[in-house]
């Protein structure tokens, strides 16, 4: 009993430490925030001799436009992922048809392909549909490449579903559509949910592929707070205080959907 107890309390412990560890940098990100850059560059570590209150206020003229265009970026990149991946994984799991199994190894395969490797031919497609500097230059290529990890997330959880209730259904007259729509969509909302955060979270905090297709005034939060500067000349306080308000979305997301985000983890959803 007593040996069970000092592990439970080293676990606590242990994770505390984790948890600690975890927040310094986000500490750290508010700390520096309300600092001046001068400050900053010259004494990393000490206390700010003026707090900037006005950092804030600053930093969100800057970014609340950027911030909008993240959003709307996320919410239609985070609907078609979760539709193309729904139903793309319902057919692999429920239905039979020639070079199922080829066709869904050749999804996996395609995942092994580092990222890094995709921007050239990727920026030549959309370059060649005139999509460059345009919301959906962005869209579309979040959509493909997030709909393969939606994919199999989707296909285990509906193979989950007991086929007892569809085949009930099919009785009934019921057509794929309806199984798909009435039975499988409102049973996987731990996983739709899952889905949803991973894409929101890659989507929204992405830098790089913004970079490349986006100039100004259609720029995204990464890029503009990144880019703060004063007088002409970068500011690391407003970019960290820019970092602080544009993390709120974030936050507030996995907030209200860390439920359903436990569910689809515990039910097996990210099982291969």
């Amino acid at each position: 009993m007593r040996n069970n107890r000092v592990a439970e309390v080293g676990v606590v412990l242990s994770l505390s430490v984790l948890l600690l560890l975890t927040l310094v940098p986000f500490a750290m990100l508010l700390f520096l925030s309300f600092k001046d850059h001068l400050d900053i560059v010259i004494d990393f570590w000490g206390i700010p001799g003026e707090i900037k209150w006005e950092n804030y206020s600053t930093a969100w003229s800057a970014v609340s436009g950027s911030i909008g265009n993240s959003l709307f970026i996320c919410c239609v990149t985070v609907a078609g992922a979760v539709l193309i991946s729904s139903m793309a994984g319902y057919s692999f799991a429920r239905n039979r048809f020639p070079g199922k199994e080829i066709l869904f190894m050749l999804i996996i395969s395609v995942m092994l392909i580092p990222s890094m490797l995709n921007i050239v031919p990727l920026y030549a497609i959309i370059s060649q549909l005139n999509l460059t500097d345009s919301f959906w230059g962005l869209i579309l290529p979040y959509i493909s490449g997030t709909q393969l990890v939606g994919i199999i997330l989707c296909r285990t959880f509906f193979q989950g579903i007991p086929e007892e209730l569809f085949e009930a259904a099919r009785m009934d007259g019921a057509g794929e559509a309806y199984l798909y729509l009435r039975i499988a969509l409102p049973l996987s909302m731990p996983v739709i949910a899952t889905l949803g955060i991973i894409t929101f979270i890659s989507v929204y905090s992405d830098y790089l592929w913004p970079l490349i297709i986006l100039k100004e005034p259609h720029l995204t939060f990464t890029i503009q707070a990144v880019n703060m500067t004063t007088n002409g000349r970068p500011d690391l306080g407003l970019s960290f205080a820019a970092y602080i308000i544009g993390s709120l979305p974030m936050i507030l997301v996995i907030m209200f959907g860390m439920k359903y985000f436990v569910q689809g983890i515990t039910s097996g959803a990210l099982k291969s």
